[in-house]
């Protein structure tokens, strides 16, 4: 009977830290996402965007041109990425200035929180992400 409440511990804590928007490392290990809106606007096809957070909080993915990686440092819900390192592939101006602007916000840092289901980081433009399959 005492097991039982363990698992229930573990899913209220989690429910609790997407409620209040509270993200931890722990919560991000192992999860993948992708981009859905960019300032609240649904965003185009060609615009794939993706991010993978792995063993010690390493981050990968893809800017919506070329694959990219580095070492992520998440303080008071502050995502970093730090060594960021990608492929160098152009794939015309406004897709690869929008590749631009999402590498620098994670390189210079940016919020980061949990709302409805959804992994939001809000700097100078706010990415959403959902869970990818």
């Amino acid at each position: 009977m005492k097991l039982a409440a363990i698992p229930m511990l573990v899913i209220g804590l989690c429910v609790g830290c997407s409620s209040t928007g509270t993200v931890t490392s722990e919560q991000l290990k192992y999860t993948k996402w992708q981009l859905s809106r960019v300032d609240g606007l649904a965003i185009p096809a060609s615009y794939s965007a993706s991010l993978s957070f792995i063993e010690a909080l390493q981050v990968n993915g893809f800017a919506g041109c070329n694959k990219f990686f580095g070492e992520g440092q998440l303080d008071d819900n502050h995502l970093t990425v730090n060594k960021l390192g990608m492929t160098r592939k152009s794939c015309g101006n406004e897709l690869d200035e929008f590749e631009q602007q999402f590498l620098n916000a994670l390189k210079q840092g940016v919020p980061l929180q949990m709302q409805d289901q959804q992994l939001v980081l809000s700097g100078e433009q706010t990415f959403a992400f959902i869970p990818a399959g």
